[in-house]
């Protein structure tokens, strides 16, 4: 797929910048002894890892590679010995094939009996003990004619020759070597198959396996006349390949991957793999092992398993070549097997040796990282805590002896300490200065609050005697009026009973509203107590029942079963509640229904329950607008014909008098919602104690001045 980047070429840009950014963001969090001592202990410890590893990687790989190399040239050079062996063999089989005596048996006619000519036959034999001489490797010496006759033969027993009488001698015609060395052209030479020697048809026991090695021989008439075959033992063969140390064991095995013979300490093994068993070698290794070492073409080799490390090395079966192609039992190879312990113990010691330096090295150059680290971010630790206690005394100097810029920060910050030092000096008379003339201005202010608190306080009064004398005015004209009129008739005794009823009804509404006025005016002290809030609202309930019943209003209570005390006035509560209902059932039409709660308050933000008493009055009435909202904590504001604007300005000063909050909520046509908030009884109680205590230590203090 082929992206066209002239299209696409912010996402490829952006990430870098991005990356980079977030980098960026996350190192302005870490400290400055992070940001240096990391960076020193990487650039200590890294290396130094580095370093280890390298060493101890190459010298295991050249150890392990040395080792192998050692066991392939061990094996290489025994297999190199059997082939000089096989070539000396060679050399003496031509050698033997040349003599003149042989060449003479060669010339000699094969329908002359052998016995007839003694001369020959007694010559040959002393040249076959001559040629036999100290050649321990030799099993048999034999000159065969044509017809596969053998005419002379040689034994070698223990190294010493002994000749075959003529009676002994065998006819060879059939066996599989000789018909394949009389094929041959003089010159040729043939090596057969290792296999087990065959005496008169049946096969020498104990076992004793040999190798032939045949050629033609050119008699003296240039005629091609018999064979000469050397039989060598392949003891002896193996024989060249020890000894072997105790942990390392060998094998001859050919082409086809059967075993040949067994070189080692084991005799046991030896018989497993000797040649009568036939053991193959795929049967003690893997096919993929097995495959290495048979298509092997000439130069050694080692394959390491779990346990030992095989090398293996292919014997050349003499430098002459053979007349047929050599098939796979005529290919040798040598086989070993080492131990791998000796070799991996010593890679083993000395990686661990390595991994012990490597770890010395690399603790130290963090340590000394860490140090050098410390030692670079240590003024700059005593200048970050020089500027925090310079933040409470500016007296307080640094002190840092480094000998580089870091001491050369630290004394510019003491000349920086001070000229802060001065100039709070300097903001430290400004500040005294400018307190004594906010005292003055606080002073003047204080004058002109009190004037504006009289002021305001004659506006009220005047406020009040405007609302007092229209209250009492009212019903004093209508006396007056009354009166008057009373004075006009022609008759007043008729009219007397009827104007004292009038007159009656307005000092009783007079007398309503001074009580009203004088309740507002001076409140008694509340005599404070715990008190259940339940307990208050069935009270009044019983009271105010008969009433609201008379107005078509009913009236229902919702208590908690965990309603809160209250730490109050029971009668200014039950005073407080009245008016609320009242207020409530005024308001609220004939059908309706008025809903008390009693319960815990809630914050209505969170649904979270608080501590205290909470009292709410709900009814469906006419409701209120927000104008009017805002004016009914007013004294004398009412929206009733006949109301005196009260009632609402007692139930405030109540709620305050027990420290607690009063909140209506009312919307035009729907109703309103009065809710009455007191504090928890128990710590109410404890800061009421509390108070007094305080206010009773004062009096004492002040009864008993100090001299």
């Amino acid at each position: 797929m082929v992206v066209d980047q002239e299209r696409e070429p912010a996402p490829v840009k952006s990430l870098p910048v991005l990356a980079a950014k977030s980098w960026g963001r996350r190192l302005q969090h870490v400290s400055l002894r992070t940001k240096i001592v990391v960076p020193m202990v990487a650039l200590a410890v890294l290396p130094a890892l580095a370093i280890g590893v390298f060493t101890i990687t190459w010298t295991r790989n050249s150890l392990r590679e040395s080792a192998i190399e050692r066991v392939e040239f061990d094996t290489a050079s025994k297999a190199r010995r059997v082939t000089e062996f096989l070539d000396a063999v060679l050399q003496d089989l031509r050698f033997l094939a040349r003599t003149k005596i042989i060449r003479d048996l060669a010339d000699t006619d094969t329908s002359i009996p052998f016995s007839c000519i003694p001369e020959l036959r007694a010559e040959a034999e002393r040249e076959f003990h001559t040629f036999s001489q100290g050649k321990r490797a030799f099993y048999q010496v034999r000159y065969l004619s044509n017809a596969g006759q053998e005419l002379v033969r040689l034994n070698v027993e223990d190294g010493q020759p002994l000749i075959v009488p003529a009676e002994q001698l065998q006819h060879k015609s059939d066996r599989y070597y000789v018909k394949a060395g009389l094929e041959l052209e003089p010159g040729q030479i043939y090596r057969s198959p290792m296999d087990l020697n065959v005496e008169h048809g049946i096969v020498e026991m104990p076992h004793r396996a040999v190798v032939r090695f045949a050629t033609p021989v050119l008699g003296t008439e240039r005629r091609k006349g018999g064979l000469v075959v050397i039989n060598i033992n392949a003891d002896y063969l193996m024989s060249l390949l020890g000894p072997l140390p105790a942990e390392t064991e060998g094998w001859l095995i050919d082409g086809a991957g059967t075993y040949l013979g067994y070189i080692g300490r084991s005799k046991a093994r030896g018989d497993v793999f000797g040649l009568a068993k036939r053991r193959r070698l795929s049967v003690d290794h893997p096919p993929e092992t097995v495959s290495t070492i048979l298509e092997s073409r000439g130069d050694a080799g080692a394959v390491a398993t779990r346990r030992d490390l095989l090398s293996f090395s292919p014997i050349a079966l003499g430098s002459e070549p053979a007349a047929h192609p050599a098939s796979a039992d005529r290919k040798w190879f040598l086989l070993m097997a080492h131990d791998r312990a000796p070799i991996d113990t010593p890679i083993r010691h000395l990686t661990v040796f390595l991994s012990v330096v490597t770890s010395v090295v690399a603790v130290t150059a963090g340590v000394l990282g860490v140090l050098v680290g410390h030692y670079l971010t240590r003024p700059v630790a005593i200048l970050r805590r020089a500027t925090r206690e310079v933040a409470a005394d500016l007296s307080k100097l640094v002190e840092v002896t480094t000998g580089d810029e870091i001491e050369g920060l630290a004394n510019d910050f003491n000349v920086m300490i001070e000229q802060l030092r001065e100039a709070q000096n300097r903001l430290s008379a400004w500040n005294a200065e400018l307190e004594r003339e906010v005292a003055r201005k606080t002073d003047d202010l204080h004058k002109l609050q009190g004037g504006l608190a009289r002021a305001e306080k004659l506006a009220s009064i005047g406020q009040m005697t405007a609302s007092v004398m229209h209250e009492i005015g009212n019903p004093l004209a209508a006396i007056k009026t009354r009166i008057q009129v009373a004075e006009e008739e022609e008759n007043p005794v008729e009219h007397f009973q009827s104007l004292l009823a009038d007159i009656l009804d307005e000092v009783n509404r007079l007398t309503v509203f001074l009580r009203s006025f004088c309740h507002l005016s001076r409140l008694r002290e509340p005599r404070m107590e715990i008190t259940s809030s339940e307990a208050v609202v069935q009270g009044v309930i019983t009271l105010i029942s008969p009433e609201l019943r008379r107005q078509g209003v009913t009236l229902r209570v919702e208590s908690a079963a965990d309603a809160p005390s209250i730490f109050g006035d029971p009668d200014q509560l039950r005073q407080l509640l009245i008016n609320l209902l009242l207020n409530a059932a005024e308001s609220s039409s004939s059908g309706t229904e008025i809903l008390v709660t009693v319960g815990p308050p809630t914050s209505h933000a969170a649904n979270r329950v608080l501590e205290g008493a909470c009292i709410e009055v709900l009814d469906h009435g006419a409701g209120m607008s927000e104008e009017v909202v805002k004016s009914i904590w007013d004294p004398f504001f009412t929206t009733r014909a006949d109301g005196t604007g009260l009632g609402l300005a007692i139930c405030r000063q109540i709620v305050e008098d027990h420290r607690g909050t009063i909140r209506v909520q009312s919307q035009p046509d729907e109703g309103t919602l009065v809710t009455v908030t007191f504090p928890d009884a128990v710590a109410e109680r404890l800061s009421s104690a509390r108070t007094r205590e305080d206010h009773a230590s004062e009096s004492a203090n002040d009864s008993n001045p100090k001299p």
